[in-house]
């Protein structure tokens, strides 16, 4: 039987480039490489070498036959991608010679600021350029991994382990670690810049986006503190009180937050447990920032309902996205402005309300809070869970524009003022793109930041640089 991609591809797409049968789709470079959630294995062509099994960082790829039912739909999908996808549109991988960073005997010195996921594709792609390379990566945590290790939900197992992913690069004896460094406080950009050949700018985007101005504690939570201090401890997170809690952001961090609330509120006392989760979408169904897999793993939890609120945006009746349909079928109820929720023994109700953006989120008394959509529609509850996206954090000498996104081209940083490159400044991952896409997703964006680098090397005389961890 054939090899099956589960929910949580990571789209690194080593599993593409170890493949025989050229049956793992889209693949980077393909029309709808960017978009997908998951990569897809082509049943009529998989031999079932477990090449690919081997290859995935994430764990993510099962024989059919080892499938669990919550997993069975997965096997669906793959044959109606390809289903849909004529052949033609499927290229063959092929071997690319990447331009080498220096010559056999040149010294190369470059800083690495940040220690997630796109700095670790990033050294990886540095060492793999250049023998005389020196790396030195500077980390404001005392460890690695930065949101895979900080932020990714606790029963992501499979995300998780890619952890692993950052011994061979960071254990390389070309590379050294510094952490507890904050770049911008301990140390400053241009101290980076006179003293490294080039610097890469993986900080990622960790910052919170917030709403209104009531500030977080008495009810209010912040959907990254959660995952954090449940993922690092050393103490439990606080539960959000109940009987209503109100999660504003529907993507897949606000998801996982909801599975959480799921399976952590025995730790709190049956009358102030939270019975019903009410999750506000800005978006209308047909544009929902969650995944079809974390809508899955939403319907299947244990001892939870998922319905879909009446007064918000309905999804099409005729929509042919599984997705859309997949709500179109959800029960669909009304949610009042009380924010208590029938009382007794129920399982706990996740009610989605689409089209609801949240201008305001406001501390009405202690242990009650209001949030006002730009409707004007008023949610009221005992807490809050704001999960409204991530930021890049400001750091002095490093412009930031629109949306958290340091200004760059294919990498390279450019100055707000003149729109001429920074020389020897480069940028990777979240703040080069926006927080958006999987750990994967920094693979080519590594590539793309780290061949800029090369061809700007061959185009400048490098001066005398002082500074390395060396």
């Amino acid at each position: 039987m054939a090899h099956v991609i589960l929910g949580h591809c990571c789209k690194d797409a080593s599993c593409v480039r170890v493949c025989p049968q050229n049956c793992i789709h889209p693949a980077p470079g393909e029309d709808g490489f960017a978009s997908t959630e998951t990569l897809y294995i082509d049943p009529d062509s998989c031999i079932d070498c477990t090449a690919c099994v081997d290859a995935c960082p994430a764990s993510a790829v099962k024989s059919e036959h080892a499938l669990t039912p919550a997993e069975l739909p997965y096997a669906a999908r793959n044959r109606e991608f390809f289903a849909q996808a004529p052949a033609a549109t499927r290229t063959r991988s092929r071997l690319v010679l990447e331009l080498p960073l220096t010559g056999p005997d040149d010294r190369l010195d470059v800083a690495v600021v940040g220690a997630g996921a796109a700095a670790m594709y990033t050294v990886r792609e540095l060492l793999q350029r250049s023998s005389s390379i020196r790396v030195t990566v500077y980390e404001q945590y005392d460890t690695v991994g930065g949101l895979l290790y900080r932020g990714v939900s606790p029963d992501h197992v499979g995300v998780r382990d890619m952890i692993q992913l950052f011994d061979v690069p960071f254990g390389d004896d070309r590379v050294a670690v510094v952490t507890e460094t904050e770049v911008g406080v301990d140390i400053s950009i241009d101290e980076l810049r006179k003293g490294y050949d080039a610097v890469v700018l993986a900080c990622g985007a960790s910052q919170p986006r917030r709403i209104g101005a009531g500030g977080d504690g008495d009810g209010i939570h912040q959907a990254i503190d959660i995952l954090v201090a449940e993922n690092c401890g050393p103490h439990q997170p606080p539960a959000p009180a109940g009987p209503r809690c109100i999660v504003i952001g529907a993507g897949n961090v606000a998801f996982d937050v909801a599975r959480w609330v799921a399976k952590t509120r025995h730790r709190v006392p049956a009358n102030d447990r939270v019975r019903e989760l009410v999750i506000l979408s800005r978006s209308a169904p047909d544009g929902a920032a969650f995944t079809a897999s974390a809508f899955h793993e939403l319907l299947h939890l244990e001892d939870t309902e998922v319905l879909i609120d009446r007064g918000g945006s309905a999804p099409p009746a005729d929509a042919d996205r599984p997705l859309l349909r997949a709500l179109s079928y959800l029960p669909a109820i009304d949610v009042g402005e009380s924010p208590d929720p029938p009382a007794g023994d129920r399982p706990l109700r996740i009610v989605l309300s689409f089209g609801q953006d949240a201008a305001d989120l406001v501390k009405t008394e202690p242990g009650a809070v209001a949030v006002t959509t730009t409707a004007g529609r008023t949610f009221y509850a005992h807490s809050a869970i704001c999960a409204t996206g991530f930021t890049t954090k400001a750091i002095d000498g490093v412009p930031l524009g629109a949306g958290g996104v340091v200004p760059n081209r294919r990498g390279q940083v450019i100055s707000h003022e003149t729109g001429e490159p920074l020389d020897g400044l480069y940028v990777v991952g979240w703040a080069k793109r926006g927080a958006s896409g999987g750990v994967g997703d920094n693979r080519g964006c590594a590539a793309e930041t780290v061949s800029q680098l090369a061809a700007d090397l061959r185009s400048r005389t490098r001066a005398p640089r002082s500074m390395s961890a060396r």
